[in-house]
């Protein structure tokens, strides 16, 4: 006899087709605004569900979910179900750019409303789209390496499966990884150096590694990634013109932002104990500012327990755990995305947090 599995895997586990209403968040606010006759209204709507509705909801039930069992995410039904959830996600990123293309070439929004859907659009692309990919380049198949490619090509962002698994991973809260945000740092600095260091980094590592082996860049990933771009900024091109083309690389930049504003937030002013030797101590669960909250844990695909990810990169989204020994934002973290707009604000507000944090590590320590 089989024994039933508590009600709340089956309830956690149906959970996570909630992601799936990221792309379909700015299909939902243009199709309002076109029947409602107030399309620039509308074009505001998915910036209010991500910074004003999500963080109040958690901020009433502010409670993580819990992890799936080895035992039922490695079973051969739940093994495919959870990596169905994953492998879908290809048609509904492309049917949601390709949607709101066309409400974008029905020309309904004046300068604001243009503005905000194509914000809209952008950071519910990075949330769903580059999520989904971090989740599955991480995995050993190589089947769903490509298709974590795939979808970051769809925002133009092939070279982050480079830069993540060989760089970030390996020298996170060090000062070798450029995507780990030093004390201090400003959002805006960090955009900036990011923007470009993504690309510089990824074409660097991939020269050097093929020459080691003896091929020319010709060999490299990176070309199949952005051919793959190059292809679906022709389609934007074709179905809507040279603004279509102005729709897909604006937001494919605001994807790309999007992605760095959150790798800011999850190891901003972290650092890696040195040796006297000059390595750095391994990665541990507390070099990650991580929380569990059930819609961000359910949308994202865990990818805020941020610490369990690094020091078990292969483990898959439904089993990540969130420690009770990690540091914590005061506010969750659609707040801190908004106080991290405000620099001098947000450090006046984060740093003494670091502060103690470091003071309780080093009281462990000692013990």
């Amino acid at each position: 006899m089989t024994q039933r599995q508590p009600w709340w895997i089956y309830v956690t586990s149906l959970g996570f087709g909630l992601a799936y209403a990221l792309p379909a968040i700015p299909i939902m606010s243009g199709w309002l605004g076109k029947i409602a006759q107030h399309p620039n209204f509308f074009a505001f709507l998915p910036l209010v569900i991500a910074y004003a509705i999500v963080p109040m909801l958690e901020g009433i039930f502010s409670y993580g979910i819990q992890p799936i069992p080895d035992s039922i995410s490695s079973a051969k039904a739940g093994a495919f179900y959870y990596r169905f959830l994953l492998w879908s996600s290809l048609p509904m990123q492309l049917g949601s750019l390709y949607l709101a293309l066309n409400y974008w070439d029905l020309h309904l929004f004046n300068t604001y409303g243009s503005l905000a859907y194509l914000l809209s659009v952008g950071l519910y692309s990075g949330m769903f789209a580059i999520t989904v990919a971090h989740e599955l380049i991480h995995h050993q198949q190589r089947s769903d390496r490509i298709l974590g490619g795939i979808l970051l090509s769809t925002v133009g962002f092939g070279c982050f499966k480079v830069v993540h698994l060989r760089i970030h991973h390996r020298y996170v809260c060090t000062p070798f990884d450029f995507a780990t945000a030093q004390r201090g740092q400003s959002i805006y600095d960090f955009w900036w150096k990011n923007l470009f260091a993504n690309f510089r980094e990824a074409i660097r590592y991939e020269s050097e590694e093929l020459t080691k082996i003896g091929q020319s860049f010709w060999h490299s990933e990176l070309l199949v990634w952005y051919l793959f771009s190059l292809l679906w900024l022709s389609m934007a091109i074709l179905l809507g013109g040279w603004q279509g083309g102005f729709f897909w690389i604006v937001q494919a930049i605001i994807a790309m932002l999007k992605l760095d504003w959150t790798n800011y937030l999850q190891h901003y002013g972290l650092t890696r104990k040195q040796y006297p030797d000059g390595r750095y101590e391994p990665m541990q669960v507390h070099y990650a500012w991580s929380v569990g909250l059930f819609i961000h844990d359910l949308a994202l695909f865990n990818l805020l327990r941020h610490g369990d990810h690094h020091v078990n990169p292969q483990q898959h989204y439904q089993t990540l755990r969130h420690y009770d020994r990690v540091p914590e934002y005061p506010y969750n973290y659609s707040v801190m995305y908004l106080l991290s707009l405000i620099p001098p604000l947000f450090q006046r507000i984060v740093h003494p947090y670091i502060d103690g944090f470091e003071v309780r590590q080093t009281q462990l320590q000692e013990v």
